[in-house]
């Protein structure tokens, strides 16, 4: 009988790497706090989803008029918003940024949504909305956070857009021709100072015509070799990326974005809405 060889030899006095079994009590705390984990996860996604029922249709398309918006979180809630309330001809189209990101930002989301709820008729000027808010917020320092927002109230019939800015990222608008815009006109950023001063500004889009707004996660978005995506391509990209609806130009634009980012991680959330008018009139209504 032929004996064991010198490998076997050492493998039976090599010891097992094998992890050793948990005791009772920590293999049970071991499974509690999976179980926790798991809920946690459930409800950060049901809360996300609340939040994308509060912010309206992601698509809207009333009289001439198209809409559409995407909200991306860096940390399962948005810090980023985008609302459409349509009260008749109008639609109120809000986009804009709760300072920070993650559970805390959207929880204030809920709190914004209610405020526009309650201060965005559609007779009410942007300005005014705008000026309530911010009253609100401050009321509430330190602990409501600053907002940045861009806020409009859009008749469908006309292409009447009456807008405050306040302390967000200016929106482009591209006019059909290929000119281009920025919308400015507003105020300071909201819940930052008590008693501040808003203006409305009065843009009106013609046939063809396209609004972008966006935040700064668009903006400050990398690739591999840290190059931010700036203003300069995002209006490049704005410029080529239009197509014959708001949805399809906005899919464009994240797709580019995407293409940009290669794979890199999302540092800050990421928006986008787009408002456009027809190059036909068309009376219609419809929501997604």
């Amino acid at each position: 009988m032929l004996g064991k060889t010198n490998g076997e030899n050492e493998n039976r006095n090599i010891p097992s790497l094998s992890t050793p079994p948990l005791s009772a009590p920590l293999q049970d705390e071991l499974d509690t706090l999976q179980r926790e984990k798991l809920d946690l996860h459930s409800q950060l996604f049901e809360a996300g989803q609340i939040q994308r029922k509060l912010s309206g249709a992601r698509e809207l398309h009333h009289g001439c008029l198209q809409f559409a918006s995407e909200v991306f979180a860096a940390r399962f809630l948005s810090g980023d918003f985008t609302v459409f309330l349509q009260h008749g001809s109008r639609v109120l189209a809000a986009h804009g940024d709760i300072a920070g990101k993650g559970i805390a930002a959207g929880m204030w989301f809920t709190n914004l949504a209610g405020l526009l709820q309650s201060y965005g008729h559609p007779d009410s000027d942007p300005a005014r909305i705008a000026s309530e808010i911010n009253r609100h917020l401050c009321y509430l320092r330190p602990v409501a956070p600053f907002v940045t927002a861009f806020l409009s109230q859009v008749d469908c019939t006309t292409g009447a857009v009456g807008y405050c800015n306040a302390g967000h990222f200016p929106p482009i608008l591209l006019r059909a021709d290929g000119r281009t815009e920025l919308l400015e006109q507003g105020g300071p950023l909201l819940g930052a100072i008590e008693r501040a001063k808003f203006s409305s500004g009065e843009v009106v889009l013609k046939p063809g015509d396209t609004l972008l707004a966006y935040s700064d996660g668009v903006l400050e978005c990398r690739n591999a070799g840290g190059e931010e995506y700036g203003m300069e391509r995002l209006m490049e990209s704005f410029r080529r990326a239009k197509q014959e609806s708001a949805h399809a130009t906005l899919m464009v634009l994240l797709a580019w974005l995407q293409d940009f980012a290669n794979g890199s991680p999302v540092c800050d959330d990421v928006s986008l809405t787009v408002i456009q008018r027809d190059t036909e009139p068309i009376a219609t209504t419809k929501t997604n």
